[in-house]
């Protein structure tokens, strides 16, 4: 690193004990919180410098409260809640910034294997056809939603009686895949993969055996 880069560093530095010491103005602050956000250097170096705070503040923090005195600790009361505010707050961008990064990378593993569905496929069941257009609905959100945990609350209970009741047995592999869609996008990965595998054993000479080894191969390297 040349002198330029330790000149920078430094300015870095300033700005960051400055965000965590509370003596930045409000625009400041906002405009800090929105650089950390966009910068990976600056984040990292944010985040590094907020936990060695964070360590030697929990090492010292027994030995001050022992010591001081009732008027001297109310006059730090604010001080200190200014500081665990806004060491929290590097830690709360920095992991934002981080599972929206993840959630971005997983929703791309999964997105080539979404599939379309129209009803024109209820003639392989006995089911009703309002079941059928819920079961696709459910379907189509796992592709368009962002949260899709409520959407598993409805799906794991179909895929866990498959094999005991044959209510949704024709619509067994969508339901398989679709579930193990939304476990990607819900960062379950190994869920994922374990109906993954299952589906490759139940469709040996199936293109959909294919596709299940393929999509495993991505996860595993995730």
């Amino acid at each position: 690193m040349d002198k330029n880069d330790d000149i920078l560093m430094d300015g870095i530095d300033e700005r960051i004990e400055s965000f965590l010491r509370g003596e930045m103005t409000a625009e400041e602050e906002t405009t800090f919180k929105q650089e950390i956000r966009q910068n990976p250097e600056l984040r990292s170096r944010a985040m590094a410098m907020a936990s060695l705070i964070k360590d030697l503040h929990n090492q010292n923090l027994t030995r001050e409260a022992t010591i001081f005195k009732e008027n001297t600790a109310k006059s730090r009361v604010r001080p200190l809640l200014y500081w665990a505010c806004s060491v929290a707050a590097v830690f709360a961008i920095v992991f934002g910034v981080y599972k929206d990064h993840r959630y971005r990378m997983l929703d791309a593993t999964v997105s080539p294997y979404y599939t379309e569905y129209d009803m024109s496929d209820v003639s392989r069941g006995d089911i009703d056809s309002a079941t059928v257009a819920h079961l696709y609905g459910l379907f189509t959100q796992i592709q368009e939603n962002r949260s899709v945990s409520d959407i598993i609350k409805e799906l794991e209970p179909i895929y866990n009686s498959l094999d005991a009741d044959f209510t949704f047995s024709a619509f067994a592999n969508d339901v398989s895949w679709n579930l193990a869609l939304a476990y990607v996008k819900d960062d379950q990965i190994d869920k994922a993969i374990t109906i993954l595998q299952k589906l490759k054993t139940d469709n040996p000479d199936s293109p959909i055996y294919n596709r299940a080894e393929e999509l495993i191969k991505k996860l595993q390297d995730l």
